[in-house]
């Protein structure tokens, strides 16, 4: 997955987030829509576009389709039947692959992905549903963005071991390459209260070939790496969260811009390093991220 140049720390660098984005360009990611909202019209598609293309040509790697809040369970809540909800998984892969521009450009290959994330609340463990649910819920999305053809599956935000065992397995059962992030709090343990080092054996058992620490605060970051170093035995990455939250609930979403705790230069400061210490494959930002800190970072790891 090296995409580094001569001397610098290899690692494959992570499209930054949508929300974000969206939000700085105006458009609203809240409840019931969340960032499947810009998926409605064409401005909102165009804006959608426009971020998958700067973080392209910031030096990305990969273009992750914003299917993240494309699950039936959200869509449902929002009014969408599932015919409707198809074509929005149909358009988000479509304006992925066209911001994705050639298969090669810069000497690095553009790889299509697709975000899956809990079918409830990525903040709230005790709204997972049984097991039952989970495995139709995420079938269905996995079977949709199969169709669609994306390269790989980047199922994110996840806070409890039985929610990420569910949507690997679906992923694998789709015949999708899937790569597992998990969202911290202090100590490198998940939401739920869980151990790390549980999740990382329970999705590579699973079938995960990699292992992700995301939207995890900079500073809970260090112990969680510290257990994906030592136990995963796939290739592992780690993509946190960089807002300046001061002021705002932890784990509470807002309908706003938030602020970065840290620029550019300083994020990708901190991630180089992190790559070298942790021997990190897959390395990018979450919440806060902007096209800046990811040409910044492409910048420190080419050398």
């Amino acid at each position: 997955m090296s995409t580094a140049g001569p001397g610098a720390p290899a690692a494959t660098v992570l499209e930054g987030p949508k929300g974000t984005e969206l939000q700085r360009f105006g458009r609203s990611v809240t409840h019931p829509w969340w960032t499947s909202e810009a998926l409605l019209d064409d401005v909102g598609r165009e804006v959608l576009r426009g971020v998958h293309r700067a973080y392209r040509q910031a030096g990305a790697d990969l273009v992750t389709a914003n299917t993240f809040r494309t699950n039936l369970r959200a869509l449902r809540t929002a009014g969408a039947d599932e015919a409707f909800a198809r074509e929005l998984v149909r358009r988000a892969v479509s304006d992925a692959r066209s911001a994705a521009g050639p298969r090669t450009a810069g000497g690095r290959p553009a790889v299509v992905a697709a975000g899956m994330t809990t079918v409830e609340d990525c903040y709230r463990p005790d709204l997972v549903p049984p097991d039952a649910e989970l495995a139709a819920e995420h079938d269905w999305l996995a079977a949709r963005l199969a169709e669609q053809g994306v390269d790989l599956v980047l199922a994110e935000t996840l806070n409890t071991v039985r929610e990420a065992v569910a949507v690997t397995g679906s992923c694998v059962r789709a015949g999708l390459p899937v790569w597992v992030g998990f969202v911290c709090r202090e100590e490198g343990l998940l939401l739920s209260g869980e151990p790390l080092e549980e999740a990382v054996r329970a999705v590579a058992g699973a079938g995960a070939q990699a292992v992700l620490v995301n939207c995890t605060a900079l500073a809970d970051l260090d112990r969680a790496l510290e257990v994906l170093a030592k136990h995963s035995p796939v290739p592992v990455g780690a993509y946190p969260n960089v807002e300046d939250r001061a002021g705002v609930a932890d784990w509470t979403p807002v309908d706003r811009y938030v602020p970065v705790a840290c620029g550019p230069e300083e994020f990708a400061e901190a991630m180089v390093q992190r790559v070298g210490r942790y021997g990190l494959d897959l390395v990018g930002g979450c919440c806060g991220t902007t096209p800046a800190h990811i040409a910044a970072l492409r910048a420190r790891l080419d050398g």
